[in-house]
């Protein structure tokens, strides 16, 4: 515009601005008049040169109409109408609508002058959920976080292992073969349940300190077995051009990696504390997630340039151990300023805890052990098989022995025994397999061997303990003089009557009130005199006289009773004794 109009317009707007109420449309219509513009025009100009005074602030700003309760209802509705990916699918519109259909929010003004609720609009109801922020958008901002910080190398790792979404290994010796994302994805879950045993898994560790960042390959899917046997090479010592080694004091996880136990056992035997971090945090293992970012853009992408790619897991894992010295030695870290080994190397001696080898490590890694009792051939019976237990340290016949099954050794059963100072100690089982006539291979055969099992602690002890009850040198001698029939043990030194001998404390007779007892009379059955006669003559046999029969008349005339016929027999035993013969004595 030009300079002259430009102060035109200038006078214009200060006539405008300095109108009262109802002035403003006659200078308008003036300065159109003068101008040769229209009104659209010249507000148009005037909104570029008018340097307007502050608005107003209304009388009811900050002041909301939407109740806070009203507020909740509205955004809890509308939160829930989120998918789990994150997409809308209930906007703010629809849930009013619907909330006031189902009578659960007013939501409306009071009309001063007529007394008349009055329903907020769409906008007002949006607005009143930011001013109370509870918004949609303001509730699903992320949770603030927290820094996290490592004091040395090897002092935090974080692990995770998840699926390689860019290639697979087809079985029988394929190459590497990269995903084709028309075919394998979500939405034809049957393409990819056709590969999932060819699928790719990458292990990731990230030393949280320096930076250092390794990873290996494994088949099919995340475990327990391939977490063990990662952290067990990552922590192992390493050829000459390879430095990142040692146990860290912590490691940080995904609730994934410790299925069935496995990686607690071996961090708990290792002495690493393990942190299992909340499902859906990625931020709290933010190293190792920018690690698996760095090895899918860097590595694995340079794979798709290789006109001959790995065949098998060893030929992966091998070329990527030499790429990621290679990368750990070079490249710059953005928050250390140097090369991720350099900062590595500043680790101290006491810092550094130096393991054995990847597989001494294996080997600690273990299933938890599970009670068997042992059977009278001294075998346990474990995984449907039977196990030899007699070379085994301290089981007995119907014992307990502690076995488990070992994840890193093939077909292999392990008994687990526990020294004095609590160190652990694996013993392989030999399995007792049964041949084609269903016996055992290592039963005697008949007639030709004779295999003792060896004594138990149980067989151990018993012999020694006979021993000293007997007070013999030899067994030869404890189980001769054992076998006598006259045999006291300790030889009748040990009175176990001796307390109930001693001296009985004396009571004081209680006082009491005696019981009225209404006894029974007793009524003996009477025999006849042939009765008798009969009784008396199979007591004696070939001593019954006849005239018993008269002297047994003549005393009991009504009946004798048996107690009676007692008395005559021992009247008889009185005369037996003085005349060398039994005789009849009438009283």
């Amino acid at each position: 515009m030009h300079p002259a109009y430009i102060q035109q317009l200038v006078g214009i707007a200060d006539a405008v601005a300095a109108a009262g109420h109802g002035e403003k449309e006659s200078i308008y219509r003036r300065a159109c008049q003068e101008l040769g513009k229209n009104r659209s025009t010249l507000l148009r100009h005037l909104k570029k040169v008018a340097v307007g005074k502050p608005r107003k602030r209304r009388s009811d700003a900050g002041v909301v109409a939407l109740s806070a309760a009203d507020a909740d209802v509205v955004s809890a509705y509308c939160l829930e109408g989120y998918r789990k990916n994150n997409r809308k699918i209930t906007p703010v519109k629809e849930a009013i609508q619907v909330l006031r259909d189902n009578g659960l929010i007013t939501a409306a003004t009071l009309d001063a002058a007529t007394g008349e609720l009055v329903p907020l609009s769409d906008s007002a109801i949006a607005n009143g959920l930011r001013v109370h922020t509870l918004h949609p958008e303001q509730l699903r901002q992320a949770t603030p976080h927290t820094n996290l910080q490592s004091l040395h190398p090897n002092h935090v790792w974080q692990v995770d292992g998840s699926v390689c979404v860019i290639y697979y290994l087809p079985d029988g010796g394929a190459e590497l073969v990269e995903l084709d994302d028309a075919v394998h994805y979500k939405n034809k879950p049957q393409n990819l349940k056709a590969i999932e045993q060819f699928r790719v898994i990458r292990y990731v560790v990230s030393d949280h300190a320096s930076g250092v960042i390794r990873y290996r390959y494994y088949p099919h899917a995340e475990s327990g077995e391939h977490t063990v046997r990662f952290l067990a090479w990552a922590m192992a010592p390493k050829s000459g051009n390879d430095p990142f080694h040692g146990a860290p004091m912590i490691v940080m996880v995904d609730p994934g990696a410790t299925s069935g136990g496995l990686v607690r056992r071996f961090c708990t035997r290792m002495g690493i504390e393990l942190i299992v971090n909340k499902r859906r945090n990625p931020r709290a293992k933010g190293s190792v997630e920018k690690g698996n970012h760095l090895v899918e853009t860097s590595f694995e992408q340079a794979l798709r340039f290789m006109k001959k790619r790995p065949t098998d897991f060893n030929g992966l894992n091998a070329l990527a151990e030499t790429y990621q010295l290679w990368w750990n030695a070079t490249k710059e870290h953005s928050r250390t300023k140097r090369t991720r080994f350099a900062v590595w190397l500043t680790i101290t001696a006491e810092q550094l805890r130096i393991t054995p080898s990847a597989e001494v490590l294996l080997s600690l890694a273990t299933d938890e052990p599970i009670k068997r009792q042992v059977r009278g051939d001294l075998t346990i019976s474990f995984k449907n098989r039977t196990w030899k237990v007699d070379h085994v340290p301290g089981v007995y016949v119907k014992g307990d022995v502690y076995v488990h099954w070992h994840p890193f050794m093939v077909d292999t059963a392990m008994a687990v025994i526990w020294g004095e100072d609590g160190q652990e100690q694996h013993i392989a089982l030999y399995e007792d397999k049964a041949n084609a006539l269903g016996f055992r291979e290592s039963a005697a055969v008949i007639g030709e061997e004779h295999k003792a099992k060896p004594d138990t602690i149980a067989d151990t002890n018993r012999k020694r303990v006979h021993q000293l009850a007997a007070g013999t040198d030899t067994l030869a001698a404890t189980e001769k003089k054992r076998g006598n029939k006259h045999y006291v043990p300790f030889d009748g030194k040990i009175d176990p009557l001796l307390a109930s001998k001693q001296a009985l404390a004396t009571f004081m007779p209680k006082r009491g009130t005696a019981l009225a007892v209404n006894a029974p009379t007793v009524e003996l059955l009477k025999l006849s005199p042939v009765q008798a006669a009969k009784w008396l003559l199979g007591r004696l046999g070939s001593d019954y006289r006849p005239e018993l029969l008269a002297d047994v008349q003549s005393r009991f005339p009504e009946g004798a009773s048996e107690e009676d016929l007692e008395q005559v027999l021992a009247d008889l035993a009185v005369g037996r004794a003085a005349t060398g013969r039994a005789q009849l004595r009438a009283i």
